[in-house]
């Protein structure tokens, strides 16, 4: 089995919840392995629910505490306030030195960027300014990350936003209760059946991604890069 034994996994999240929804099982794979982990929030801000009625930084900001707690991870924020939910209006240059200041000081072995087919504006431009980020350059100037992936969103709608995954991560029982339990102390944007957000949802995603692969439980990404050394 794929171990993460000593790995340094950097997830790079547009916003509080996006680090469970793509990597919740990941992020309590690495946990159990003994990986270290870094999650860097672009931002949080106050927004409308259309369910729940609106949120603010506040909330959100000691809701990610308890997920970085309960998953065993670092992390801070890039931005909050204004800029959440208009990350396309911030120039992709600060976006991308944001980005990649924390890769040079956190020195990954694991990369995880979020869907460039996202309905979100947010997510998609983040994921634009991970890909320039991580660009190859030589190992003179800077130690190159071995496995970027990018991580999944358990919904879509519109015809061929999804892609195919190519990198599988499989997972126990207990991980894929502990990705449902770690979207519940997201509580403000956890949501019941039949919404993508819920616990049912997200268990019978791994279940599904599980049984491509031969398993119970798996978390599936499309590898960008995988350099063995």
């Amino acid at each position: 089995m794929f171990s993460l034994k000593g790995k340094r996994i950097f997830v790079v999240s547009p916003h509080p919840d996006d680090e469970v929804i793509g990597c919740g099982g990941l992020l309590s794979k690495a946990k159990r392995d003994g990986a270290n982990v870094f999650v860097l929030y672009m931002c949080v801000g106050s927004t409308r629910q259309l369910v729940t009625g609106s949120t603010n930084p506040d909330t959100r900001i000691k809701e990610a505490k308890n997920v970085a707690k309960f998953c065993g991870f670092d992390y801070t924020f890039v931005y909050v306030g204004e800029q959440f939910l208009r990350l396309d209006m911030v120039p992709q240059k600060e976006l991308i030195d944001h980005i990649e200041d924390k890769i040079s000081e956190f020195n990954p072995d694991i990369v995880c960027i979020p869907s460039g087919n996202s309905y979100d504006q947010d997510h998609r431009v983040v994921f634009t300014a991970c890909i320039t980020a991580l660009r190859p350059v030589p190992a003179s100037v800077r130690k190159m990350p071995s496995i970027v992936l990018e991580y999944e969103e358990p919904y879509s709608w519109s015809v061929g936003q999804s892609e195919k995954p190519n990198f599988y991560i499989e997972l126990t029982e207990k991980d894929a209760r502990n990705k449902v339990k770690a979207m519940s102390l997201h509580a403000t944007q956890h949501r019941k059946d039949p919404f993508p957000r819920s616990g049912e949802n997200l268990i019978r995603w791994l279940q599904i991604r599980g049984k491509e692969i031969g398993s119970f439980y798996a978390e599936a990404f499309k590898c960008h890069r995988m350099a063995v050394r």
